[in-house]
């Protein structure tokens, strides 16, 4: 077997690098772009600062500069109305929407996960904002889950 030019050792993780899995991660890599995308999902469109509302902790200066970077991927529509004072408002493009049952997938794998961690006494967690997206039943999984506040997940 023969190794390709871009699975070489010296060059397994640079720009050239053709893996699937390494073009997801520069797309929606970062500490933020996931969150804004799972917040996005939530509401046909969102305005700046609901969406800065949204995602705790994220900074003007990171906000703004992930949703260039998900707009250059395509993943983000941005739409700039010409009016004062100045309304622009977010929204996942159909290539971003593509992504929706891959976050539900880590949504829910996160979730558990943490469930395990916080029953083993290997982390504390407080509640970041996020909720599981509306299905038919209501639940990402299908599940009776419930939340350490106690109401439906």
């Amino acid at each position: 077997m023969t190794k390709s030019p871009s699975r070489t050792a010296s060059g397994l993780y640079d720009d050239k690098t053709e893996c699937p899995i390494l073009h997801v991660f520069r797309c929606i890599g970062g500490k933020w772009k996931l969150p804004v995308l799972w917040h996005l999902a939530e509401k046909d469109t969102m305005r700046y600062n609901e969406l800065k509302r949204s995602v705790r902790g994220v900074t003007n200066m990171m906000l703004t500069k992930c949703l260039r970077e998900l707009e250059d991927f395509g993943l983000v529509h941005r739409r700039q109305y010409n009016e004062i004072p100045p309304k622009v408002e977010y929204s996942l493009t159909e290539r971003g929407k593509k992504l929706l049952p891959a976050l539900e997938a880590l949504y829910a794998w996160g979730r558990e996960h943490l469930d395990f961690a916080v029953k083993s006494g290997m982390t504390e967690t407080e509640n970041c904002g996020c909720q599981p997206r509306a299905c038919p039943d209501g639940l990402v999984d299908g599940s009776t889950h419930t939340s350490k506040g106690g109401s439906a997940a």
